[in-house]
């Protein structure tokens, strides 16, 4: 997981809590600071891999996991759980070895892995590692990740139970086939030379799990000998939108067309908040059809877009930002009427690192007072993420906005939208 190494203010199950980094996994978004992670599953706009069987079973795995440790020493201790919201808060153990492995002599922890290896046996839990597939034992990047040791103050730490296996436990009656298969191969033996391999040869796991994450692999053999943190903070996988993403959101409105874009303005009834002598802005306005549109009813309208190229052929009063939203408010003082919020939250959740309620904050900070938000929703339909993800907004807005108006904005996907005013 990559962190983004910002201070951030997050709900922890209902409750705002200071996060000093922040940072997106394969099936969850981790928030961390000095004593405790919260670690929220569902948080991305992006399904499931079958393998983990579900968002809620990857939840149950490290809940039951957690708690057949509680009181041992090497693990995170489990401070609560919501299976509501799938989220899980442990005790911080310290940082990853991902990026500190070379400022420590890991070979003294040897003893360290023996009674993790020894805990997880008494308590019947399988751990993932490496080479449980028959087929894959000879891969030549098939090493145990050292991300999932933490360390601190001389003691060394297993986490991440996402993927392991309480044997008996009701998780292990939902498991995958796949997952099936894999643990049926799985050998105490080789588990526990994988977690002394890691600690006896570093650097080859680490050049593994370097070789694992990037996305441009033609950059390994350029950073492999790099210093690990600084390799670490330049990696931004998860913070930023890949490159697959990137493509579809560059043919985004091609692929709807203006007929769509134009669709959309009628029926979140823009024209009913867009005045002559408004202030206009539209975070992640794509490649600004929308922006282009409205232009006209307002005085003045400015696209932020951090990734899309926006057309140099232009009303005069539109203004374009090539910014993402986070620097964007840090830069920028100015106060709107409008701001266009059409189907980007969960971006700025995911990608930004922010909380729906910090997202929210900022754009009351953006607007004159009796501005408006105009905030058009992802899916809906059969999407829990996206519904969980609006559930939050909606609770968000209604701390700092009166809602005016709600309706349809698509008949796709069940998309709908809200207006908001600032009070």
């Amino acid at each position: 997981m990559e962190g983004s190494g910002n201070k951030k203010l997050v709900y922890s199950f209902g409750t705002m809590v200071q996060s000093e980094k922040y940072s997106i996994g394969k099936s969850s978004g981790v928030f961390i600071n000095e004593d405790t992670v919260t670690k929220i599953f569902n948080i991305r706009s992006k399904s499931i891999k079958p393998v983990r069987g579900s968002y809620e079973l990857c939840w149950l795995r490290e809940t039951e996991c957690l708690t057949r440790l509680s009181g041992l020493p090497h693990f995170p201790q489990l401070v609560r759980t919501d299976p509501d919201k799938l989220a899980i808060t442990m005790t911080n153990t310290g940082e990853s070895l991902f990026d500190t492995w070379q400022e420590h002599n890991l070979t003294l922890y040897i003893n360290q892995a023996h009674a993790i290896a020894d805990s997880l046996e008494s308590a019947n839990i399988q751990y993932f590692y490496p080479g449980m597939d028959p087929n894959s034992k000879n891969k030549q990047h098939a090493k145990f990740p050292l991300s999932n040791f933490c360390i601190e103050d001389g003691e060394l730490s297993l986490i991440d139970f996402e993927l392991a296996n309480p044997v008996g436990g009701e998780a292990e009656k939902q498991i995958s086939d796949r997952m099936k298969f894999l643990y049926s191969h799985h050998d105490v033996d080789d588990f526990r030379q994988c977690l002394v391999n890691s600690l006896t040869n570093p650097r080859q796991c680490y050049e593994s799990e370097l070789m694992a994450k990037l996305i441009d692999k033609d950059k390994f053999s350029e950073i492999k000998d790099k210093n690990p943190r600084e390799v670490w903070k330049s990696m931004t996988a998860f913070t930023q939108p890949s490159e697959k993403i990137l493509k579809e959101w560059n043919k985004y409105q091609k692929r709807y067309g203006m007929k769509d874009a134009v669709d959309r303005v009628e029926r979140m009834q823009l024209a009913d908040v867009c005045k002559p002598e408004h202030k206009l802005i539209d975070i992640g306005c794509n490649d600004g059809y929308i922006t282009m549109l409205v232009a006209p009813m307002v005085a003045s309208a400015t696209g932020v877009e951090p990734h899309v190229k926006l057309p140099d052929d232009k009303p005069a009063n539109v203004t374009w930002v090539k910014s993402t939203f986070n620097d964007f408010v840090k830069e920028h003082t100015k106060q709107y009427n409008v701001l266009l919020s059409l189907a980007v939250s969960i971006q700025l959740r995911d990608f930004g690192g922010l909380t729906e309620q910090e997202i929210v904050d900022r754009y009351y900070d953006l607007l004159e007072p009796g501005g408006i938000v105009v905030h058009e929703t992802q899916k809906l339909e059969n999407r829990p993420n996206n519904q969980t993800h609006t559930a939050n907004m909606l609770a968000a807005f209604a701390t700092k906005f009166e809602q005016l108006a709600h309706g349809s904005a698509r008949p796709s996907g069940q998309r709908e939208y809200y207006h908001f005013r600032k009070v």
